[in-house]
């Protein structure tokens, strides 16, 4: 995707234009959840309460397939595929790198979520939460997905690779979205004050190419030659003399 000039290159055109320090504050808010992530596995962010909320809505959506594996799973499949999908979205339509990096990010959030709901899953300590119907022992997702594949002793060991692969993708998400700053600076410094300004945010390339086309150098186009106006023709005015008036003449008497 990087094309021939590499990915420097390639998000250096989505990004021209593009203002990095409005984006800087959200990078040092994403950095301080991993941190806390780091410092307590319990730790919820507010990604937890958009992840859950995707991960109703997938058991929903998946219960029209009329499978109860499939519907279980849906859960799950909808809490990671959200975000994959929001960040290429971003990415190749809105073209926005950063967008893509903080999406990233979320789904560093949602596999952590999912370990911790994955890792409960022979103890089933943690309280449910369920919109369709009372919550039993058969209402844990991770309980009948993993005693469907026979790795329910193995739920901690599932569970804790799952969180660990999230702060791994949280911690890729803070870099990528680093350099994808650090790109945006140098490229709008490199434009000049003339640069790309008056471009829209998210031009595509082929946008990018138009607009600068259309703010090329013309040259002014030559003066027009004045001209003097016609010597109007004075005339007199033309008196119109009526004709004489005569008398009938009636005719003579013999």
């Amino acid at each position: 995707a990087g094309g021939a000039g590499g990915p420097h290159e390639w998000v250096a055109e989505r990004v021209s234009g593009h203002a990095w320090y409005y984006r800087a504050p959200l990078l040092l808010i994403l950095a301080w959840i991993l941190k806390n992530h780091f410092a307590d596995p319990t730790y919820s962010s507010i990604f937890d309460g958009v992840n859950l909320g995707f991960h109703e809505a997938g058991h929903a959506a998946f219960m029209w397939f009329g499978s109860r594996f499939w519907s279980i799973a849906g859960g799950t499949i909808f809490e990671l595929g959200v975000p994959v999908a929001a960040g290429l979205y971003l990415l190749y339509k809105q073209h926005d790198p950063f967008g893509a990096s903080v999406c990233l990010f979320w789904l560093g959030t949602a596999f952590v979520g999912a370990g911790i709901y994955a890792a409960d899953a022979l103890v089933q300590e943690l309280p449910l939460v369920s919109p369709f119907g009372p919550v039993d022992a058969g209402s844990h997702d991770w309980t009948s997905m993993l005693m469907k594949f026979g790795t329910l002793s193995r739920a901690e060991e599932i569970g804790g690779s799952m969180q660990s692969a999230g702060k791994i993708t949280m911690a890729t998400s803070l870099f990528v979205g680093s350099w994808v700053l650090w790109v945006t600076a140098k490229t709008t410094s490199a434009a000049g004050p003339e640069g790309t300004r008056g471009l829209p945010q998210r031009a595509s390339p082929k946008e990018q190419e138009k607009f600068t086309m259309g703010t090329q150098h013309v040259p002014p186009a030559a003066p027009a030659v004045p001209t003097t106006p016609r010597s109007v023709e004075k005339r007199s005015p033309m008196i119109l003399i009526p004709p004489e008036k005569t008398r009938p003449v009636s005719p003579g008497r013999k």
